[in-house]
């Protein structure tokens, strides 16, 4: 999935940032593509989480951050590892990767995590502005989560769709 993933993401910053590029040669007849690159920073975080619980010590490391922004979309991702002590318990992984179109608003987040013995989740989230005048706004809303796999096997598909309006007073 963390494959699929990465080609969703790389495939809409391709896209979304098509232009020519300088291909140059080495002295060996190797070609490379001189690729321009933004002169900002981009924002990130890494975070640690040690919480103390009747179940156990859960540790739980994470970093996240933007990938790519143009002002107009922005890719954003992260991962974590989280594992819990005392008593010892599996190790999950996850990830997530999202994209957002900025004038408008919309946008999708694909996530994935999976514990050893237990099973993997998937998730998928995604908005689209319908309609906007003045501080109203319409969205259409979606969702979809499914686990796979573990002692449980692998569960029905947990959906839903929705229409959300917002208004600023």
């Amino acid at each position: 999935m963390m494959k699929i993933a990465f080609v969703i993401v790389a495939t809409i910053c391709a896209v979304s940032n098509a232009q020519i590029f300088d291909i140059v040669e080495d002295e060996f007849g190797g070609e490379f593509a001189l690729v321009p690159l933004p002169l900002s920073r981009q924002r990130r975080q890494t975070t640690a989480d040690i919480n103390k619980g009747p179940s156990g010590t859960q540790v739980t490391l994470g970093h996240q951050g933007t990938i790519w922004d143009n002002g107009n979309h922005k890719v954003t991702g992260g991962g974590f590892a989280s594992k819990q002590f005392r008593p010892t318990g599996p190790l999950t992984l996850g990830g997530n990767v999202g994209y957002e179109h900025i004038p408008s608003g919309s946008g999708v987040n694909l996530g994935a995590s999976n514990t050893r013995g237990f099973g993997t989740d998937l998730s998928a989230t995604g908005n689209a502005n319908i309609w906007r005048n003045g501080n109203s706004r319409l969205d259409a809303t979606g969702s979809y989560g499914r686990h796979f796999g573990g002692p449980g096997g692998t569960g029905r598909p947990n959906w839903g769709v929705g229409l959300n309006f917002n208004h600023r007073f």
